[in-house]
């Protein structure tokens, strides 16, 4: 697949929600399943402290492991995922990579790593057990 094409097809699984659609970049796919992009945290998916929702970092992780498996050239859903988190930090500018860990013919293992931008201070950590729908259609 062409990747221009890829990377349309990658930023469907942004919700269309301005506060994800507006702040994720996807910077750059190096080979498939691994994917490197930002997303500016707004305060508005921070938890009550101020920071990251737990919640929010989950969801960055999610929309990062349906972007490296897109890269494999298949449709997917997770399965089941495990997320560990590392540092609290403040509503911010997240870096994310993925590592494909695992591709299968119908399941891919997917590591999501989030740094803090700015600091490159570690944030959290994911593992997302991926189902393969099959080819994506384009």
């Amino acid at each position: 697949m062409e990747k221009s094409v890829m990377l349309e097809k990658m930023r469907c699984n942004i919700p269309p929600s301005a506060d994800f659609q507006d702040n994720i970049e996807i910077i750059d796919v190096t080979e498939p399943g691994y994917v490197h992009f930002t997303m500016d945290v707004p305060a508005c998916l921070g938890n009550y402290h101020g920071g990251i929702h737990g919640g929010t970092a989950y969801f960055i992780s999610e929309i990062a492991s349906g972007f490296a498996t897109y890269t494999l050239g298949s449709d997917n859903v997770c399965q089941s995922a495990s997320i560990n988190f590392v540092k609290a930090a403040p509503c911010c500018k997240v870096d994310v990579t993925t590592e494909p860990v695992h591709a299968g013919r119908s399941t891919a293992i997917i590591r999501v790593t989030a740094r803090q931008a700015e600091t490159g201070k570690l944030l959290f950590t994911t593992m997302h057990n991926m189902f393969l729908l099959g080819p994506i259609e384009g």
